[in-house]
């Protein structure tokens, strides 16, 4: 989790002397990136997809089949 004292702390240690400047420092930090606000969007999609896929495998070779008179 991000603490935004510590980005605020870090960045009043910086030589940034503009205090908007400073306060606009934790726009840059890596947990508000483009790539990792869409790895947060579908938190069990990777997990869904792998059971799907043991279920299909199942399904498709061990389930009984119905028989067809």
């Amino acid at each position: 989790m991000v603490d935004p004292i510590k980005i605020l702390e870090k960045a009043r240690q910086s030589n940034i002397k503009d205090p908007w400047a400073r306060r606009e420092v934790w726009r840059n930090h890596p947990s508000f990136s483009k790539m990792s606000q869409l790895k947060g969007m579908f938190p069990g999609l990777g997990i869904a997809t792998g059971l799907f896929a043991v279920y299909l495998v199942y399904d498709h070779f061990a389930a009984p089949k119905p028989h067809k008179h």
